[in-house]
Order: C-alpha cells, then sequence, then structure tokens
C-alpha cells in the first residue's frame, strides 16, 4: 500500500466510501491483502493516533459483515495483533490525547468477533483466556449492551450479520475462563439488562431468543448459585413466555424447557 501518509490517507477514506456502496465492495477487501496490511501498520505504527484510528475504523468496516477472513489473513491479525488491541483498550498510548482509541479498537474487536461461529476455535477468546483481567474491555462492553446499540450496525447491506453485542456476549459466556473477566457486581448488571429485555420484547424477535441463550450462559458459567440476583423476576418472565399462545414464542418455549432442566435449583 502507498507509504506516503497524506496519500495513504485519502485511500483508506475512499476505501471507507466504497464499503458503504455494496456489501460486494466489502467482500472483496475482506478477501485482499488489505486486512494484513492494515494490522502490519497498526502494529508497526503503535503511537501513530491518524494512522490507528484510520486503519482501524476501516477494519471495524471490512469485518462488519461477519464473512470469515481468508486462512493468509491470520499471521497478521492473530494472537499477536489481538493482545496488541487489547492492551491499548485497558492501555491507551499516551499520544492518544483525544482518547479515542480505546472506544475505536473495541468496536474493532467487536466487529472481529462476528466472524467466528461457535463451532469454530475463536482467536479473540483464545486471546481473553491469557489475561488476568480486562476491566475496561468489560466494562465498555457492557455499557454498551445497556444501551441497546449495536456499535457495528455501520451498514443498511443485506443480510444482516447478528446482533455484535449479543453475539460477543454469548461467547463470552459460553466457557467459564472469559466469563471470568466480569466483576460480580457486573454480572448482575448483566442480568438486571436480560430481564429487562426478556420482558420487553416481543415473541418471534430474535434478540430475546439469543437474550434467553445468554441467560442459560450466565447461569451455567458463572457463580450465580452465591447470590441468585433477580432470580424472582427471572421466573416470572420465564412463566408468562410459556403462558404465550403465539406459534412465534415456540422456540423460545423449548429454549426455557431447556434451561429448566438443566437449573431445576433456580426455578422451583
Amino acid at each position: 500500500m502507498e507509504a506516503r501518509w497524506s496519500i495513504r490517507q485519502l485511500l483508506l477514506q475512499a476505501f471507507g466510501v466504497l464499503c458503504s456502496l455494496d456489501k460486494t465492495v466489502i467482500s472483496i477487501m475482506l478477501t485482499s491483502v488489505l486486512p494484513s496490511e492494515l494490522a502490519r501498520d497498526m502494529l508497526s505504527n503503535p503511537r501513530n493516533i491518524p494512522k490507528l484510528n484510520y486503519s482501524s475504523l476501516l477494519l471495524t468496516m471490512v469485518f462488519s459483515m461477519g464473512e470469515p477472513m481468508p486462512v493468509t489473513s491470520q499471521d497478521y491479525l492473530g494472537q499477536d495483533f489481538l493482545r496488541f488491541v487489547l492492551d491499548n483498550i485497558e492501555a491507551p498510548p499516551d499520544t492518544d490525547l483525544d482518547e479515542q482509541i480505546p472506544d475505536l479498537f473495541l468496536n474493532l474487536l467487536i466487529s472481529f468477533n462476528l466472524q467466528f461461529d461457535e463451532e469454530t476455535l475463536n482467536p479473540l477468546l483464545v486471546a481473553l483466556d491469557e489475561r488476568q483481567s480486562a476491566k475496561a474491555f468489560s466494562e465498555k462492553i457492557l455499557l454498551l449492551l445497556n444501551r441497546e446499540e449495536d456499535p457495528i450496525r455501520i451498514f443498511d447491506h443485506e443480510p444482516a450479520p447478528p446482533h455484535s453485542l449479543l453475539k460477543l456476549f454469548k461467547d463470552l459466556f459460553s466457557r467459564r475462563s472469559t466469563s471470568q473477566l466480569f466483576y460480580t457486581n457486573d454480572s448482575k448488571v448483566l442480568i438486571d439488562i436480560i430481564v429487562r429485555n426478556i420482558a420487553d420484547l416481543s415473541p418471534g424477535d430474535q434478540r430475546r431468543h439469543d437474550y434467553l441463550e445468554l441467560c442459560r450462559r450466565v447461569l451455567r458459567n458463572t457463580n450465580y448459585h452465591e447470590h441468585r440476583h433477580r432470580s424472582e423476576d427471572i421466573l416470572k418472565c420465564f412463566t408468562r413466555i410459556f403462558c404465550e399462545e403465539s406459534a412465534l414464542s415456540k422456540r423460545d418455549q423449548y429454549l426455557l424447557k431447556e434451561i429448566f432442566a438443566e437449573f431445576p435449583q433456580y426455578f422451583k
């Protein structure tokens, strides 16, 4: 890619505009050398805020549709890169005077995570497994989820990818090691969000199903048995869904049967 920053900056801006035009453009960029080149440039310029800003934003766009990147890109977008991004979320460079890097890098990771389904080895979860703490990361994604926003839904291209934050939370709570990155109070806040959304969302809404699945994973992979936060409210929500007569509720009701069978101690 062009080495002169004045020209490179214009190229990155143009690539961003092209991504907004058609999903095919994103697919072409994803399978090109562009993601690897952007990651390499970020690693080579860890204190250059304009480069980090533009490169991370374009990478977020390229990953935003959830298409898997080619294997050849994993050399530059592997564990070293993910550690670099996570480190800068927790402790951004002192040159980041406007404090933009943590949020831009967070969106990059949320977008990056979209491409991995539950049957594949997720390198982001591997990178998080290695960390003793990810306080800024966990607090920021919890705040975003509480706002009920999807920060990665940048474009209106179809088919739309899964809700990026709900997918990330389901992935994080799919294993005990990454769920432990959240303090008990954070888990309680997450349960509050889950209860609110299960109560508010309608039958047939994919998000309600996702929140129910997330609830199951919180019950399974956290210390929920120690505090049983909002257990009565959770039971009320579950009971209401069981009483729904719409055919749209059948999928959620089947999931609830599985939850009751797995955790009878919480729903007597």
